[in-house]
């Protein structure tokens, strides 16, 4: 058996790679198996085309963190929204966030129908809702609901949006 490149000279071994037979000036060992140098070049090529195609995209395509929890804190968190919500909004091509539900639906709902789960139906939580409604000969949904109502009208517009889902327009 020869080497496919240098027909002159005995091969060592074969390539992982495209199977041909190699010597032992073509052989190069990567983890402990033979390639080729044609072989080595090729993966070289793809995985510097990967890496450009990744710096492309980081580049094209800002990176948007969302928390999907409440998140929440005092004074620090309400001053710190104000900055944040002009550079979120800046930061997305579409404009400025608008809420898909409404904050004063949803805390009357809460209010005066809290005891069957009303506010959480209104907000897209049907579990959470069924569970309001198994519960409600019990009362306590009743009161956590109206304590929920309170709070989705205390809240800010711009964080009931981000909580509850929102649009950009």
């Amino acid at each position: 058996m020869h080497c496919y490149i240098h027909p002159e000279k005995e091969a060592i071994g074969t390539c992982v790679g495209c199977g041909k037979f190699i010597c032992a000036e073509c052989c190069t060992e990567i983890k402990g198996k033979n390639y080729c140098k044609n072989c080595v070049s090729e993966l070289v090529i793809e995985k510097e085309k990967q890496i450009e195609k990744l710096e492309d995209n980081s580049r094209q395509q800002p990176m948007v963190f969302m928390n999907a929890g409440g998140g929440g804190g005092g004074a620090s968190s309400s001053s710190s929204s104000s900055s944040s919500s002009s550079s979120a909004a800046g930061a997305t091509p579409q404009g400025r966030m608008v809420p898909l539900k409404s904050k004063v639906a949803a805390g009357l709902l809460g209010i005066f129908l809290g005891g069957i789960g009303a506010h959480k139906f209104y907000l897209g939580k049907p579990l959470q809702g069924v569970l309001y409604l198994l519960f409600c000969w019990t009362c306590i949904p009743a009161v956590i609901g109206f304590i929920e109502g309170i709070i989705y009208l205390t809240k800010s517009d711009e964080e009931f949006a981000a909580k509850y889902g929102a649009k950009y327009v």
